[in-house]
């Protein structure tokens, strides 16, 4: 709607009076005479831009959503059995399961947009990151913000916080442990030169002296033939250590905060219009414990408790 000229409309009333009085000066009213009404303007509503009829997608009344493919879990769930014909491996992002996939579809609802106009594609994490146009509205696949990946891409504000987490063997007695401080009994290794093995030092500060390896793969190693009794890493790599690279892992608990924390955010395109909508929804699913919910379901609903 068009916001009325307020000094227009009574300018236009004046005129009017002036015709009616053929020139001359405007007569008082007179008993019989009802005063002429003063028009106003009612201004408009200046309308919602982060709606579908508003949001400049890539497909007009539709979000595209990208993600990495394979797609793990706990991000992206299974679909069983497969669809036939679906392209996607390990996890499915067209099925809502899964942090990233629920994720998604709760910022489409907040945005209006239902989940039959979500559409899906795959999209390599390598490329996403890169500036240039994107095949994608949105892509979520673990996206830790970094201020040199914020130069080329548009990263949202955080929907998961990245703690450290501590991963085992299930036959360990560490694997028994409930709190941060039952860990300084055991031997811990970590990826040299991580934040892992300094949160280790800093925080954790073990009896005995950490393990440093140069590889993930070399700690692995060390796990399986119990030269550690567990592995401080990303809560991440944490879950891919136990469900593809361990047997009989188990994360024995995700770790307090401590110093600056990661995040995970939404990438969109470098200067994209729906980045500061995308920021309104996941603040307002903060707001009312949509998020928490998700992060309770999908991250310690999954075998990775909170170690206080």
């Amino acid at each position: 709607m068009r916001t009325l000229n307020r000094s227009g409309v009574l300018a236009a009333v004046a005129l009017s009076l002036a015709a009616c009085s053929g020139g001359g000066a405007t007569a008082a009213p007179t008993d019989t005479q009802a005063p002429t009404a003063v028009v106003t303007a009612t201004p408009s509503e200046t309308p919602n831009p982060c709606t579908p009829a508003n949001l400049a997608t890539l497909t007009a009344g539709t979000l595209t959503v990208g993600a990495d493919n394979p797609a793990y879990p706990p991000y992206y769930e299974p679909t069983d059995p497969k669809p036939a014909g679906s392209i996607w491996e390990f996890g499915d992002p067209t099925n809502g399961k899964g942090l990233e996939s629920t994720t998604a579809y709760a910022i489409a609802e907040a945005l209006g947009y239902a989940d039959t106009a979500v559409t899906w594609v795959a999209a390599p994490f390598n490329s996403a990151i890169q500036p240039g146009p994107k095949t994608f509205d949105i892509y979520l696949t673990q996206v830790s913000y970094s201020a040199e990946r914020a130069t080329a891409t548009d990263l949202s504000d955080g929907y998961f916080d990245l703690n450290q987490a501590v991963v085992a063997l299930g036959d360990n007695p560490i694997a028994k442990v409930t709190t941060q401080a039952g860990l300084a009994a055991f031997k811990l290794g970590a990826p040299v030169g991580t934040t892992s093995y300094q949160y280790i030092v800093d925080n954790i500060k073990p009896t005995n002296e950490p393990a440093v390896y140069d590889t993930l793969d070399a700690a692995v190693q060390a796990l399986n033939v119990k030269q550690i009794d567990g592995i401080v890493v990303d809560l991440p790599t944490a879950f891919y250590m136990r469900d593809a690279q361990l047997t009989g892992g188990v994360i024995v608990g995700s770790l307090p905060t401590a110093g600056a924390v990661e995040h995970f955010s939404v990438l969109l395109t470098k200067g994209s219009p729906l980045t500061a909508c995308v920021n309104v929804a996941l603040g307002s699913m903060k707001r009312d414990g949509t998020m928490k919910a998700i992060v309770d379901e999908w991250i310690s609903g999954q075998g990775a408790p909170e170690l206080k």
